[in-house]
């Protein structure tokens, strides 16, 4: 297997891990915003199973990074630009660079000969409704980058409690449909990647559904233990994607952070 020296894209896939993590690493606060900044600094671990053949399991340790203001939020890839809340409803203009799908030839030997499938930057209208029975998010983004030109609507419901004192659990499910465009890009097989073994593929439309578990261990005042564990279960025009061979992909995240 040729080895791969382009860094970075390895580096991005791993930040990209670290967003649910960072993007709830502040105390909750319901639909409140901080009048002043709130910064978090800290380190944290990521692991993830690829979806694509042959592709190893991608475990990294990175520096950590929040950032809130009235009107900011920045957490791993992910920038939000507040707007003005109606009620329990916030509404956001967010940006996100995501790699999570991409890969390069070099990364599995199943992989030979596939033109590299780059990340995208994302850029749409993101919106929480915080209620007693659960947060319900509910986001479109559209790939402004170029690269593979596709959408995401992603519908997401959470609701924490504290365990004790000092203890937060917060169970998650989220729904991303992908359009066809967005699939057809990273899992799909053009004419001219076509090996034995490899037929030609045009992916379609289709839904991935994550469910997880989040949990905030509060050290001290200031100290937290973030764990992530999750699991996305894509559908069958991943699926069937003749360069993917795992339909459910778990997802483990942990970190330490400290908040200033």
């Amino acid at each position: 297997m040729t080895q791969n020296t382009n860094g970075a894209p390895r580096l991005l896939l791993a930040l990209a891990l670290l967003t649910a993590v960072a993007a709830h690493a502040a105390e909750p606060n319901g639909a409140d915003q901080p009048e002043t900044q709130r910064w978090g600094l800290g380190l944290a671990l990521a692991t993830m199973r690829s979806p694509y053949a042959g592709v190893d399991t991608k475990t990294r340790v990175l520096p950590l990074l929040t950032y809130e203001s009235r009107w900011l939020r920045f957490a791993g890839t992910q920038l939000d630009l507040k707007l003005p809340s109606y009620g329990t409803l916030d509404f956001a203009l967010r940006t996100q660079y995501s790699i999570g799908e991409g890969y390069e030839a070099s990364d599995s030997d199943r992989l030979a000969g596939m033109a590299e499938r780059k990340g995208s930057v994302y850029v749409g209208l993101a919106s929480t409704w915080h209620n007693a029975v659960a947060d319900v998010s509910l986001a479109y983004l559209k790939d402004v980058s170029g690269h593979s030109e596709g959408s995401q609507l992603k519908l997401g419901i959470e609701h924490g409690f504290t365990w004790g004192q000092q203890a937060r659990i917060v169970p998650h499910l989220q729904f991303t449909r992908l359009d066809g465009t967005s699939v057809d890009y990273f899992y799909g097989v053009r004419s001219d990647e076509v090996r034995p073994g490899r037929a030609a593929y045009q992916g379609d439309a289709t839904l991935a559904v994550q469910a997880g578990v989040r949990v905030q261990y509060s050290l001290a005042a200031r100290q937290r233990l973030l764990v992530d564990l999750s699991a996305t279960r894509y559908g069958s025009g991943v699926a069937d994607s003749p360069i993917v061979e795992r339909r459910t992909v778990p997802q483990l995240r942990l970190g330490y952070l400290y908040a200033f």
